[in-house]
């Protein structure tokens, strides 16, 4: 009670006793300072009261009977029970909204946050459609971390987690469609330079496993900075979700409905496999079933991270399903359980530390009908001489192509016309030369068993330009890369058009001192034959810049592996027949 109600005392007229006649409905008043209830001061009371006087007789000499100086006869017994039940439940809604609010603020403190990319290098952002709307680019992480109470029982305890599960979610402008594009955990990237916590730049690295790009010191602005060089668009938000949230999650949501098309069998073994055995049909799967699904490797198709790519995206796309028409989301006890699972056991950027923002990226997200998300996979192929078979890399120019399209807001579901002003596809090169090529320092290094770097130098040194072979060996890459110097970005176009690499290839560093030409299996004209021992004649002449643009194109259905979350198709698991 407020101090100005003062302290009570006993007896007729005191403060508390001033009280007495006053209606208990009538003791509550919304407070216009703070916006809260609290009870009326005496005082309060007193001013509000209605004196009521009953009509007497015509008057006489007579002095008044006791009847006359009686008060007006009580309120009904309903009516006061009326009332009482009326404060009852006011003082209830007031507690309640009040608890609310503390579990609110409570439910935020949950809330584990980081930077949102640890990019050293400009990195442009979405552009507005025709309307002003803009699309918008969340990464999921999955994190395999063995560290702490829940996240034990698969593989050895006390290991860093590292990008185990990332998908890329794409939000169209009109929020017509979404892409959500898994990015296999053993693709082979060129991780760019990062900042660090400490202020620290990390360095650039190439051909560097994509799920290691999550481990300390960079973390999850490192993946971010990662997925930012390869899409070449700014990440708005990223999650980041580990072992012990998976089995949070599923149990709050009441579990996530999958539908085997064969038994699921993933055997444990020593280091690896999950245990879990599920027969044919139809299955809710939560908390530790939930996450042996996920995980289960051996029980699917070659027994690769490939094939768990692909039951992954059918249990987010029943998920999807059902966020969308699970009756739990209309029950508030369960709305309450669900919120005090992911805030406990998620991690996001700084942009979504509070309910209320994580709540409107949901609603955001649930605009999309089903049939327009598009669940794909980034296309991958084996390195080639790598044995044992360990990693993979992107598959050009399938990869590049599901990129761009993701970059310039094309939908990749069938029958969804490209916008107008789609700018020109990956293979299309750069504009002609206008920058003094002598003062363009390149070198050219070859990654393939193709002797290709020294007829490039030859193509480039009749250009005038400043090149030489760069003979360091290292893995044979599937995609070519152009690195230069921050602020160069001119001349780097001018030198990928010299050479015919498409602007996709182009990659900034702040530690670059030179430019750099990584010649990969994607190369223009790698394979073809010149005696003279010059460039190849596919790579000698860049693409008329009259030419306009044409539209992006995105890879085949079959290339991207694409499917939507209205498919309720069975899942197949390493029985069934083709796999």
């Amino acid at each position: 009670m407020a101090s100005g109600h003062g302290r009570a005392r006993d007896g007729r007229g005191s403060e508390l006793g001033a009280m007495d006649d006053a209606d208990v409905a009538d003791l509550w008043i919304m407070d216009e300072e703070t916006g809260a209830y609290r009870m009326k001061t005496p005082e309060e009371i007193e001013a509000a009261k209605v004196v009521t006087v009953e009509p007497t007789e015509a008057p006489d000499a007579t002095p008044p009977s006791r009847r006359s100086t009686r008060r007006p006869p009580p309120k009904s017994k309903v009516k006061r029970r009326l009332k009482v039940t009326a404060i009852s439940v006011a003082v209830l809604l007031v507690v309640l909204v009040g608890g609310a609010y503390g579990y609110y603020e409570y439910l935020n403190s949950r809330i584990k946050t980081d930077d949102l990319s640890g990019s050293v290098d400009k990195v442009p952002e979405a552009a507005e459609d025709e309307f002003g709307r803009t699309p918008m680019n969340i990464l999921l992480i999955g994190s395999d971390s063995r560290l702490g109470e829940g996240n034990t029982g698969y593989g050895a305890n006390g290991k860093e987690g590292t990008a185990d599960t990332t998908l890329l979610l794409h939000l169209s402008a009109d929020r017509s469609n979404a892409t959500v594009v898994s990015i296999p955990r053993d693709t082979l990237v060129t991780r760019p330079s990062c900042k660090l916590d400490n202020g620290e730049i990390q360095p650039a690295k190439q051909n560097f496993a994509f799920n290691a790009t999550l481990l300390n010191p960079g973390g999850p602005p490192c993946t971010v900075a990662t997925v930012e060089s390869m899409l070449k668009v700014k990440i708005d938000h990223w999650m980041m979700i580990e072992f012990k949230g998976v089995k949070a999650m599923t149990s709050a949501v009441g579990g996530v409905p999958i539908n085997l098309c064969d038994r699921l069998y993933d055997p444990k073994k020593t280091g690896q496999g999950t245990g879990l055995d599920l027969p044919a049909g139809e299955h809710r799967l939560k908390g530790e079933d939930a996450l042996r699904f996920l995980r289960a490797r051996h029980g699917f198709y070659g027994e690769s991270d490939l094939a768990r790519i692909e039951a992954q995206k059918s249990f987010l796309m029943a998920l999807a399903r059902e966020i969308k028409t699970s009756a739990t989301w209309k029950d508030p006890a369960a709305i309450f359980k669900i919120a005090q699972a992911a805030t406990g056991n998620i991690t996001v950027d700084d942009g979504l530390n509070r309910i209320e923002k994580l709540v409107a990226l949901g609603n955001e997200i649930k605009k999309v009908p089903e049939k327009r998300m598009a669940f794909t996979t980034l296309p991958v192929m084996d390195v080639p001489h790598e044995d044992p078979k360990v990693h993979v890399q992107a598959r050009q120019p399938a990869a590049d192509n599901l990129w761009a399209s993701v970059r310039n807001d094309v939908a990749v579901t069938k029958g969804d016309p490209a916008p107008a002003g789609s700018v020109a596809p990956s293979s299309q090169a750069p504009a002609p030369p206008q920058i003094d090529p002598a003062t363009i320092k390149v070198s050219v290094r070859n990654t393939t068993v193709v002797p290709k770097a020294q007829a490039v130098v030859d193509q480039l040194v009749a250009k005038k330009y400043a090149a030489t072979v760069d003979r360091t060996k290292g893995t044979e890459q599937g995609a070519s890369s152009l690195v230069h110097p921050k602020g160069k970005a001119d001349a780097a176009r001018q030198l990928a058009a010299a050479v015919g690499l498409p602007e996709t290839a182009i990659i900034e560093s702040a530690t670059a001192k030179q430019f750099e030409i990584v010649i990969g299996l994607d190369f223009p004209g790698l394979n073809d034959k010149d005696p003279t021992g010059k460039a190849p004649a596919s790579s000698s002449k860049a693409p008329a810049s009259s030419k306009p643009p044409a539209t992006v194109t995105p890879p085949s259905s079959e290339d991207m592996k694409l499917n939507t979350a209205d498919n309720t198709s069975c899942i197949k698991t390493k029985y069934s027949k083709g796999g």
